[in-house]
């Protein structure tokens, strides 16, 4: 039986590990090309946002890179995982329902073709977009439920 726990527990800390790093590298390839992704952000804050945040978009864009930068360095040290299960979670919630009805539901202009998700490093379609933002959802889910949250 103390064997099951301990590999449930390296299941665990793997996906917030797996979890961390995704979002450190999502920060970091949008933040080198941080107007093109302040471009993508501007998007979505026109279509999504009536447009009250459009004049703002690159700080906006600043700020998105830092918070996954920061969630993912949370989510790399165990002592802050309960701040690191709260971010993740919620931001992915945020992202899910974002990715979602740009794919399910497309404004009047059309789709947003490109999330902006790793910058230019990787280009996802909606579809693809959606799919990646609910795995990772689900994963910050096993890792919120199944942490001890110190």
């Amino acid at each position: 039986m103390r064997l099951f726990y301990i590999i449930l527990n390296s299941i665990h800390r793997s996906l917030c590990i797996l979890l961390g790093i995704v979002f450190i590298l999502s920060a970091i390839t949008k933040a080198f090309s941080l107007k093109t992704f302040g471009g993508e952000v501007m998007l979505y804050l026109e279509i999504y946002f009536n447009g009250w945040l459009s004049n703002y978009s690159i700080h906006v864009a600043g700020l998105v890179c830092l918070a996954e930068l920061t969630t993912g360095i949370f989510y790399l040290l165990p002592k802050f995982s309960r701040y690191a299960n709260l971010a993740g979670l919620a931001a992915l919630s945020f992202f899910v329902y974002l990715t979602g009805d740009n794919y399910f539901n497309p404004s009047v202009a059309g789709r947003i073709e490109s999330c902006g998700c790793f910058g230019e490093l990787i280009h996802f379609t909606p579809l693809q977009s959606f799919i990646k933002s609910y795995v990772l959802w689900v994963i910050a889910l096993i890792c919120m439920v199944g942490g001890k949250n110190r």
